[in-house]
Formats: C-alpha cells, structure tokens, sequence
C-alpha cells in the first residue's frame, strides 16, 4: 500500500534520510524505532510531504505522491498524528474533532465518527465541551488521534504517542493502535518505547543516522537482544 523508495531529505544542508526503503502493507502494523535523532519523525514528516523529499520517490497503491502537497496525501487516505499534538487549544474537544470532519463532509454528519472515536477513547466523553487547552496530556493525546480518524484514514502515520504520558494512559494508547489495526487501518509507528512497539506491531524497522539498518518480525527482534541493544540501546 505505502512504499518509500531510496528516499533523502534534508534539513538546510544537513542529509538527514539518506536513501531511506520501507513498505507499510494493508492493515499491517509496522514499527520505526532508533536512538534519538535517527530520523524516525523526519521519515514520517516526508510521508507526509511536510519536509519534501530530494530524491527516490513514496507511492500510495501504486501511485507516485513524491511531490503532492500535505492535503492531497490526506485526502488519498493517509493520517498523521504528529509528537507535538497541535490540537486547537481555544476550541472544545468537540469542535476540535468536529474540524477533522470539515474536509469530508462539512462536517455536517458526526455520529457515526464520533462514536467510533468515544468508542476507542472512552475519557473523552465527559471531556466534549472542555476547551483542549484544559485537557491533561493523556486526554490531548487521545484527542489528537481522535481527530486524524477524523478523515477515515487507511494508513495512520504515529509519532511518539506515548511520550510524557502517566503509565495508564500509555496502556491506553497502547490497546487503542491494537484496536484500530483491527478494525482495517494501518499503522506505521515511531515509538521510543521498545516493548510497547514490538507489541502493538507485526514488523520492525530500526534506523541510524537516516539509514535502515534492520528489518525484522517484530516478535523476532524482540528476542533478539542483541540487535536491538546494538540499534537501540535497550
């Protein structure tokens, strides 16, 4: 469905990916882990077409997106959940899930999404007419992926999801990209924990210093110590 074919993008004169391959299959889970700094958020900012790719070109179902603009390659059926989380701190919880509707349909016709998004995060709920300013991290984190559902994505592109959050709000988040992989969507993940991604994922791919270096079943490099403490450090 997705593939990055010898991929380089820069930041000013700094090559950060420097030929970087992957394929994100239908419904498959896919893991992008490796030490700070990496390259594992600038892979998925390429994806998205926020940083531009120099060389090597990204296909969706067969399709070079290489130089589409970021609207485009939502409105082909790519999400993204971006580390910062950038909700919309002055608007309630509601408005801001129902803003992830305006491109679809006016955002006239909400209850179907809405109940699939209360459904999957439950806290947000009672959190509907708070303004997301006032929203803990765990709440905006949910709100964040609440919202990139909000385009009826089939590839969900996550970055760092878990970091900052209290332990159960990370067991949440962990269950919800389980969920939401089983209801048909996939998932490509950039996660500094190493368990939880090894977990919630079918695949792995380990970078360093925007080169692939290793690809591997997820299971598989979980039991493999030895590569991930070389990759890694864990």
């Amino acid at each position: 469905m997705l593939r990055v074919e010898g991929v380089d993008a820069y930041y000013g004169l700094s090559h950060v990916l420097q030929g970087v391959s992957l394929t994100v299959e239908p419904g498959e889970a896919v893991a992008l882990l490796g030490r700070n700094g990496a390259g594992k958020s600038t892979t998925l900012k390429t994806i998205m077409a926020v940083v531009r790719a120099r060389r090597g070109r990204i296909t969706w179902n067969g399709t070079d997106v290489t130089g589409l603009p970021p609207y485009r390659i939502v409105q082909l059926g790519i999400a993204y959940v971006p580390e910062e989380r950038r909700i919309f701190p002055n608007l309630t919880v509601y408005e801001n899930l129902k803003m992830a509707r305006i491109h679809v349909d006016g955002g006239r016709r909400m209850d179907a999404y809405l109940g699939r998004v209360l459904e999957l995060f439950p806290p947000l709920a009672q959190r509907l007419s708070n303004k997301g300013r006032n929203l803990s991290g765990g709440e905006q984190q949910m709100l964040t992926m609440a919202r990139s559902l909000g385009t009826d994505p089939r590839l969900l592109l996550i970055d760092e999801p878990t970091e900052g959050l209290m332990p159960a709000y990370v067991s949440t988040i962990s269950r919800t990209i389980t969920e939401i992989q089983r209801q048909g969507v996939a998932v490509l993940l950039v996660e500094q924990n190493t368990r939880l991604a090894l977990e919630a994922t079918q695949r792995a791919y380990l970078i360093e210093k925007g080169v692939i270096k290793h690809e591997a079943r997820a299971a598989d490099l979980a039991a493999d110590a030895e590569t991930r403490h070389r990759y890694l450090g864990v």
